[in-house]
């Protein structure tokens, strides 16, 4: 059985389905950023990896200023201000 695009378009409108670009009213996701997961958390769908790791990178940089791990330098650094050479007694 073959629809014509006017039977196709009136079964979509009877069993309530949405056309895709319909379902895009606010845009494409911006994927990798913050407003990209609040995109995704809006419609109510699980972060994809690369706005949820936009995400922690976001808040590192909000708490420490930096993203990521500590390099060798920042490390040793770290050690030395603690005065007692960087070992716990």
């Amino acid at each position: 059985m073959t629809l014509t695009d006017a039977e196709l378009d009136q079964l979509i409108e009877d069993i309530g389905l949405k056309r895709p670009d319909e379902d895009l009213e606010h845009g494409a996701i911006e994927h990798g950023t913050e407003k990209g997961a609040l995109q995704h958390r809006h419609r109510e769908e699980r972060l994809c990896p690369r706005c949820r790791q936009a995400v922690r990178d976001a808040y590192d940089q909000r708490r420490y200023g930096r993203t990521g791990y500590l390099t060798e330098a920042e490390w040793q650094a770290q050690k030395g201000s603690r005065g007692d050479g960087g070992e716990k007694p």
